[in-house]
């Protein structure tokens, strides 16, 4: 896998599918069947320029594009093998009804939980900011709700969890969501008061 740092202009583009057709022109040259990329575009940011991450199985090639800009490229490099691990989330769980972040936050977490089991468990965890996604597709307007988490899970199997950074957590990855970014923790204080901590 590969890990890439993109710059989006919202100024040139804005619509989620046509961003997501700009990341997929940076593949266009290789064969469909061997490309797969997901990438984390946070909604909520503020600014004309975003900045946004980009896993990928094969490096995207460079090329002029004003509307969303490949900055670098490297490897996507092997998760720390420590205790914990900060994570963050930008997702749109695959709920069948129209949801909102605060009321089912429950929800939410028992849905996370679920995709981390066996890889990892939640220590503590804070919600928002929350958004919707406004698009359009096939000349109708349309959104989608989603939920932005972060937190530090507790490792249970490096390599699972691993393997689970490198597919999407659950819907509309085409809009940016489900990719889960780990960061690892050296040492953990149980001493987060803006979080929620879960008990073991």
């Amino acid at each position: 896998m590969f890990a890439s740092k993109f710059l989006l202009n919202r100024q040139k583009i804005i619509n989620p599918p046509d961003i997501y057709r700009a990341v997929a022109s940076y593949f266009a040259d290789q064969a469909p069947e061997t490309v797969r990329f997901l990438y984390r575009l946070e909604w909520y940011k503020i600014g004309i320029s975003v900045p946004f991450t980009v896993y990928s199985t094969t490096a995207p090639l460079m090329q002029l594009m004003p509307e969303c800009q490949l900055f670098e490229t490297a490897e996507l490099e092997a998760l720390e093998n420590q205790k914990y691990q900060d994570f963050a989330l930008f997702a749109a769980p695959p709920f069948d009804h129209d949801w909102d972040p605060v009321a089912d936050e429950s929800k939410i977490i028992d849905w996370l939980k679920k995709e981390l089991a066996g890889a990892a468990t939640i220590v503590n965890y804070k919600i928002g900011p929350n958004n919707r996604i406004y698009y359009e597709a096939d000349g109708e307007h349309q959104q989608q709700q989603t939920v932005n988490i972060n937190g530090t899970l507790k490792v249970e199997d490096l390599s699972k969890l691993d393997l689970l950074r490198q597919s999407p957590l659950g819907a509309c990855s085409e809009f940016g969501c489900g990719l889960l970014q780990l960061v690892a923790r050296k040492e953990y204080a149980d001493k987060i008061s803006c979080r929620h901590c879960m008990n073991d």
